[in-house]
């Protein structure tokens, strides 16, 4: 663009050489008026402007649209030299201009579960700006051709500037802000720090048809170039092209001669075709402006699962996990829940150096930490003996290390979906011509999508959300046409808004587990009857379960480590113990409606981790 604004001040500086006398001239001016439009080339390479910041990406360069208008003066006739001849004029110019710069950048992941997606954000900087000054203008002209060459200087300031921001996030269509909606950082308003003083130089080419000897048009097509940027210390700045059409007239010097016009010429009278067009909701007439109340209904689906987070080091090893029975970024968001203290309780064998099994709670607690779980950590550690054990697989439980809250409770991690389902609503159109036999067509658009044409007088259109903005309000246009032929036309037009109404709310609430398809209510340690760990959320469960009459069992699970003769009265002993923790929360009625089965016993997997997963009492609630 530079280059080719060099190349048009090198031919004007040539046409404009000292050569170019005056030697005719005329004192009388002419009114000059334009008006043109085009494209506005903006310079990007920034993140933001001072009004507003955006988060994570560069803005490239954008196209937009200009409008050009000018009113002034110019000399009538021109300073000639030989074949040369040179007009000024001094105008007064006033441009619009509008900047929609945009980005798509992926910024990150979403984790939705065990799902990770790439996080995809629309970003959008629109803004406008309305410039008016003073700009003087030399045109140059060769000979007889009606062609000239014009060079201004434009001297301005704004008068008003305005900017839009939103960030949009594209993908994947189940995730949110923070701020729990799909937008963020929006801006609506003005921008601050403009310069009080813009200079720009304007070059082009100008026709000129005579219409008459007072009035001629001047079609133009021109290139304009801002010395500056828009804002002090920014990058932003901005060519154009713009093409457009001017007329002048001429100054008379004299009085025209009045002249008498001729009598009127009695005419027919005209056929006047008018027509009546509007709207109606539930048998009441709409007026031109009104919101439509367009009810939904909101469905929260919520899923809590519960996490019995297991961590296996290998021997020897403080620092090394080995396995582990859960997602540790689920696990992490579940533990930002609540602030209650986290517990870690963790093992090492008297095989083991001392302290390795405190320096397996660091690992875990730097672990936790990193993805955000930054609270009061409650450490405890245990030293198992090895003389005396009767199973070497008991060996592996003395390199594990278990969380949960300081209260023994199991974290549980919540997912929130919302979904919109909106009530059907319609409207009926009226279209009543004065004239019977007039044909009618029109049109009903809804946002920016044609939805439904008129050809009949009567017509009922029913209410749609927006597919990408189904909460906001819409603006709802309908027209209707009628003609008895070409050249006996009326038409009419209603626009409307319709806006979401909250109408009701409705949750559904989905619970899981990570340890088992059943809820674990509390988990023992080896040999023992007492519990290491009790879940307050499946308790909760329990309760609520008795309270509505559902079916509630409990079962005692049992490893595959020793005899039936032992395990089954060990067995017997933690329900017991189960049964003593709910009477506590529940009646004696509801205890005694609580179903006891049979000990399940635990087969090996091949890991330890499974088999303390399933030691302890097993929750069955039925529908």
């Amino acid at each position: 663009m530079k280059s080719v604004f060099l190349l048009f001040s090198i031919l004007l500086l040539t046409l404009s050489s000292p050569s170019l006398l005056g030697v005719e001239t005329d004192s009388s001016l002419r009114i000059m008026g334009s008006l043109g439009g085009g494209v506005s080339m903006h310079g990007g390479g920034f993140k933001g402007i001072p009004s507003v910041q955006t988060c994570c990406t560069t803005y490239p360069d954008a196209i937009g649209s200009i409008i050009d208008l000018s009113l002034g003066l110019r000399t009538a006739l021109s300073l000639k030299q030989d074949q040369f001849s040179v007009q000024g004029a001094l105008l007064l110019n006033m441009q619009r201009f509008s900047s929609p710069f945009a980005s798509r950048e992926f910024v990150g992941n979403f984790i939705s579960g065990n799902t990770v997606s790439p996080a995809l954000i629309d970003y959008s900087l629109g803004m406008n700006g309305i410039v008016i000054g003073l700009e003087p203008r030399a045109l140059f002209q060769y000979s007889d051709i009606p062609l000239s060459l014009f060079f201004g200087l434009h001297a301005g300031t704004f008068m008003s500037t305005s900017a839009l921001q939103t960030e949009q996030l594209v993908e994947p269509s189940n995730a949110v802000f923070l701020n729990g909606t799909k937008s963020q950082n929006n801006f609506d308003g003005a921008i601050t720090n403009t310069r009080s003083l813009l200079l720009s130089a304007h070059v082009g080419l100008e026709y000129t048809y005579q219409l008459s000897a007072d009035f001629a048009l001047h079609p133009f097509l021109s290139y304009r170039s801002y010395i500056q940027s828009f804002i002090e210390d920014h990058p932003w700045t901005m060519d154009a092209f713009t093409m457009g059409i001017g007329i002048s007239h001429s100054i008379p010097k004299e009085s025209p001669p009045i002249i008498v016009p001729p009598p009127p010429i009695e005419k027919e009278p005209e056929i006047v075709l008018n027509m009546h067009f509007h709207a109606m909701m539930n048998d009441g007439m709409l007026e031109f402006g009104d919101t439509i109340p367009y009810p939904y209904d909101r469905i929260i689906e919520i899923t809590s699962t519960t996490i019995a987070p297991l961590y296996l080091f290998e021997e020897q090893s403080g620092d090394k996990v080995k396995e582990q029975s859960h997602n540790e970024v689920t696990l992490a968001q579940a533990l930002k829940n609540t602030v209650t203290p986290i517990r870690i309780i963790a093992f090492e064998s008297d095989r083991e150096p001392r302290n390795t099994a405190l320096k397996r709670a660091q690992t875990v607690k730097k672990r936790l930490m990193v993805n955000g779980a930054d609270r009061e950590f409650d450490i405890q550690t245990r030293t198992v003996r090895t003389q005396g054990l009767r199973y070497p697989e008991l060996m592996d439980e003395a390199r594990m290390v278990m969380v949960s809250f300081a209260d023994g409770t199991l974290p549980t991690h919540v997912i929130r979906d919302t979904q919109y389902v909106f009530r059907p609503t319609s409207l009926r159109f009226l279209s009543e011509p004065s004239i019977t036999g007039a044909r009618i067509a029109g049109l009903v658009t809804l946002g920016t999508a044609k939805t439904m044409t008129i050809e009949e007088p009567d017509i009922t259109f029913s209410l749609s959300p927006h597919p990408a903005y189904p909460l906001e309000t819409q603006k709802l246009i309908a027209q209707s046409y009628a003609s008895l032929d070409p050249n006996i036309r009326t038409k009419g037009r209603i626009e409307l808004y319709a806006r979401p109404i909250f109408a009701s709310e409705q949750q559904k609430e989905s619970l899981q587990s990570e340890s088992n398809t059943d809820f674990i209510l509390a988990y023992s340690d080896f040999d023992k009857s007492d519990f290491t760990w009790i879940d307050q959320t499946v308790i909760n469960r329990i309760v609520e379960a008795s309270k509505a009459g559902r079916n509630i069992i409990l079962t005692p699970l049992i490893d595959d480590l020793g005899t039936s003769d032992h395990n089954s009265p060990l067995a017997e002993k933690r329900m017991q113990s189960a049964l003593s923790l709910l009477s506590n929360v529940l009646t004696n009625d509801a205890l005694n409606k609580i179903t006891t089965a049979t000990a399940r016993i635990y087969t090996a997997d091949g890991g330890s981790l499974g088999r303390v997963l399933h030691r302890g009492i097993a929750v069955t609630i039925g529908k």
